[in-house]
């Protein structure tokens, strides 16, 4: 078995499949079936008729520690909240 990409009209790689190359199966109409093996090509890559370009990563920033003044904030806020509440 080798890796065959589907490519669709866009020349999107819409998935990767394993596939013998011979034996009585066709891949989904409006799709080219390239064999990748040994080449790096992931779904969702880009060909351009030579060679694969992989998507765009979108790096999503990580949250940063609150400083000490956001932190007070939030507990004054928070105990205002509580010393409004009816006693039990």
């Amino acid at each position: 078995m080798q890796r065959y990409a589907l490519i669709n009209s866009e020349n999107i790689v819409e998935n990767i499949v394993s596939w013998d190359g011979v034996s009585g199966w066709t891949p989904p109409e409006n799709m080219t079936c390239l064999n990748v093996e040994g080449i790096q090509c992931d779904i969702g890559s880009t060909y351009n008729g030579s060679i694969f370009i992989a998507p765009e990563r979108t790096v999503i920033a990580q949250p940063t520690e609150p400083t000490r003044e956001e932190l007070l904030a939030q507990l004054n806020t928070l105990s205002a909240q509580i010393r409004a509440l009816p006693e039990a």
